[in-house]
């Protein structure tokens, strides 16, 4: 247990952070779900429990933010297509 305490921040910790913040969605939520877990059962630093959560909020705002878009793009193509028919 010693060890683990000792160690710095994990790849998982910091992939999951530099991937929400490049807004790929699914990956960090799924990356920090994974070191958050580890973090709780004590077999990886605590050091990077914070860059695990900013990962986790930036995935949830990514996907949010794709899902957005994704309606947007419907309804602006939905609406391009009934005005080249009319």
């Amino acid at each position: 247990m010693d060890d683990v305490q000792k160690q710095g921040a994990s790849g998982f910790s910091i992939a999951a952070l530099v991937t929400g913040i490049l807004g790929l969605a699914i990956v960090p939520i799924i990356l920090a779900a994974i070191e958050l877990n580890r973090i709780k059962k004590g077999l990886s630093s605590p050091a990077g429990k914070g860059m695990s959560i900013a990962g986790l909020v930036l995935g949830i705002l990514a996907l949010i933010g794709w899902i957005i878009y994704a309606i947007v793009a419907v309804v602006l193509l939905a609406n391009f297509a009934g005005a080249l028919s009319s």
